[in-house]
């Protein structure tokens, strides 16, 4: 069974991070957008560095970060490939922390939320975004560091979770833009007008950027106890607020984010790209489908059209493999989530599947290949 929707032009991959949701049927009735390779950023009604911030006039957000990582052991052992899904969020009222780690050797999953903790969200200096959630034995921090004379912006996240064990590590910018300083990647409009706010249940109800292709280095002392050292990783951050509420139509979503290569070796260490794609599903077919893309040399693009094919789906019933495509074939690009048992079990609403997943395509009619994470609670009888 297929299930289809569409996107648009331009990208590449090779790591990725996190988290939203993908797409579904009849592509028919999704317009076609031919999107012009322009460079120029246009106005956004989003401000930085205050909107880096929290927006407590909003009734839901959230800071999403996705890690993707190979590690060893400090004597350089032993390696691991490890991703993590990490939330911090406020939703009607609570406050909410996420993690979640899954060992691709052995196929294990982990996942909690803790909730009714202290989030605590400023602004250090007026500009540069500090979180800090903490409950009882769980403490996470996440902080925006000065940047440097190579322009580049970086993170430090730290903290520890019963899930994902202790963690130091930083993340930093991969390139610039040749402005000299990178801009976030805004969702919503076409390339030279990325607005960075979206329709999800009504018309432009949502405020939505990212952060892509970010390098991870530091440590992680794993969940039995053994240190270890990132020996090359990948991240994206996903920021998000909105008032409104799903309206009785809606069915769910399907979103992803993946970064990529021309190599064929996936933590290769040369340029990367990462792309991003969201739909939503209501009754009568997809709606509401944008796509970001971050170049090689630290440009954006955007767009609000592509084509989704769930192609299988797992003896969960959740999707397996999937396609993306836009632009007639300029983006061809296939997902396969690396394992059926990445399920998370919120306190509240539905359960959902976020599998990092391996993905490989063309682009331009060019080879290449990435790792990413695909994200979606539509279940196979939901088509």
């Amino acid at each position: 069974m297929a299930t289809r929707v569409r996107l648009k032009k331009g990208f590449e991959l090779t790591f990725i991070i996190a988290g939203t949701l993908s797409i579904l049927v009849l592509s028919f009735l999704l317009p076609r957008v031919n999107l012009s390779l322009q460079r120029s950023q246009a106005y956004s009604p989003l401000r930085f560095p205050i909107d880096h911030g929290a927006h407590l006039g909003f009734k839901t957000e959230w800071w999403y970060i996705n890690l993707l990582a190979r590690t060893t052991k400090t004597d350089g052992s032993d390696q691991k490939d490890l991703a993590y899904v990490l939330s911090f969020s406020r939703i009607l009222g609570s406050n909410y922390l996420l993690s979640s780690r899954f060992d691709n050797g052995l196929k294990l999953f982990r996942e909690n939320t803790d909730q009714d903790g202290s989030l605590v969200v400023q602004l250090e200096n007026k500009n540069r975004l500090s979180i800090q959630y903490n409950k009882k034995l769980v403490s996470v921090s996440f902080e925006e560091l000065p940047i440097g004379s190579d322009r580049k912006k970086m993170y430090r996240l730290t903290g520890r979770t019963a899930t994902m064990g202790n963690f130091d590590l930083t993340l930093k910018e991969r390139t610039v833009g040749p402005s000299g300083y990178s801009t976030p990647l805004l969702w919503g409009g076409t390339t030279g007008n990325c607005q960075g706010k979206i329709s999800v249940f009504s018309s432009n109800d949502t405020f939505y950027y990212s952060i892509p292709d970010l390098d991870i280095t530091g440590t992680i002392t794993d969940v039995d106890g053994v240190k270890r050292n990132i020996a090359v990783g990948k991240a994206w951050i996903d920021h998000q607020w909105f008032n409104s509420t799903p309206p009785s139509d809606w069915k769910g979503h399907y979103w992803t984010n993946f970064h990529f290569t021309y190599s064929g070796d996936l933590y290769n260490p040369g340029a990367h790209q990462a792309f991003g794609f969201v739909t939503q599903i209501y009754k009568s077919g997809p709606k509401y489908t944008y796509w970001v893309k971050r170049n090689t040399e630290g440009t954006n693009e955007c767009g609000t059209s592509g084509l989704i094919v769930v192609n299988s789906y797992d003896s969960t019933n959740y999707p397996n493999s999937w396609n993306i495509s836009y632009n007639n074939g300029y983006l061809l690009a296939n997902g396969n989530s690396f394992s059926e048992n990445q399920i998370y079990k919120p306190p509240t609403g539905p359960r959902f599947i976020e599998p990092a997943s391996f993905y490989s395509g063309n682009l331009n009619g060019k080879a290449f290949t990435g790792l990413g994470f695909f994200e979606t609670h539509l279940l196979r009888s939901s088509q």
